[in-house]
């Protein structure tokens, strides 16, 4: 057993659009969800959250608050068969410039879609919650 961390944003646009993005799963399934990665060596998770979500949407983004708005916690099995504590915090942020074209390679697409679609959307219960709870704060 293991454990592992990220940090992720929940990121909305001047109308309230909610980014997500659509990667592949370890089965090499698409599927949606918010944008997080793991922090580098010495950086903050705040800055992992910001560096994170712009790499992977493509849009510029600040950071509300100094701390993670929501969190999510779940177990899985990673490829080498080892189960996996993992955590995910998640920092609200707004939309401030950037183009969904120039997300990075490991995102398939990016969208930004109404509070409600973008919950439809989501293809994990977890990151549901997490979304649900940071739109009612």
């Amino acid at each position: 057993m293991r454990n592992d961390f990220s940090v992720g944003g929940i990121a909305t646009d001047s109308e309230g659009r909610v980014a997500l993005i659509r990667t592949k799963n370890m089965r090499g399934q698409l599927v949606w969800g918010l944008p997080k990665g793991h922090p580098e060596p010495g950086e903050a998770p705040i800055d992992t959250a910001r560096r994170e979500v712009e790499e992977e949407t493509g849009l510029e983004v600040e950071v509300l608050g100094s701390r993670a708005c929501t969190t999510v916690d779940y177990w899985f099995i990673d490829r080498a068969g080892d189960r996996v504590h993992k955590r995910v915090d998640f920092y609200r942020m707004r939309c401030v410039g950037g183009d969904p074209g120039g997300h990075d390679d490991e995102v398939d697409q990016v969208v930004l879609l109404e509070p409600g679609e973008a919950l439809d959307r989501l293809t994990y219960a977890n990151e549901r919650a997490a979304l649900a709870e940071a739109l009612d704060a």
